[in-house]
């Protein structure tokens, strides 16, 4: 399974097949996730959820975003806080859940501040 987490695809159908075709993961599910700053964490769980039921032994995870070239670097106000950035991880089934890695988690999202930080296309 190859999950990437990001908010700025190079193809807006999605990375991850791209990205499993060039591993040579030709039989692999493969699937983009969109959820910004929190991307790579949501990733870690989905991808902690597919190993947990047996669905998948092994998951590629990359958190990967290039915002900049969407910023206005004449708005001080909001180029400081975004750049680029990637980093990987290859998570593996145990044989029983005490060897799990992912100990436990808790999502959540407040929908009503959603237009506090967005960028409509």
């Amino acid at each position: 399974l190859v999950i990437v987490a990001t908010s700025s695809p190079d193809d807006l159908f999605g990375d991850a097949a791209s990205i499993a075709a060039a591993i040579g993961a030709n039989k692999a599910a493969a699937f983009d996730l969109t959820a910004a700053c929190s991307g790579f964490l949501f990733g870690m769980v989905t991808a902690s959820q597919f190993l947990h039921t047996g669905a998948y032994k092994k998951v590629l995870l990359i958190g990967a975003d290039a915002l900049t070239r969407f910023l206005d670097w004449n708005d001080r106000g909001t180029c400081i806080l975004f750049g680029d950035g990637a980093g990987a991880v290859v998570l593996e089934a145990t044989e029983s859940a005490e060897q799990s890695g992912v100990l436990g988690f808790a999502l959540h999202s407040d929908g009503e501040r959603y237009c506090s930080l967005k960028l409509a296309f």
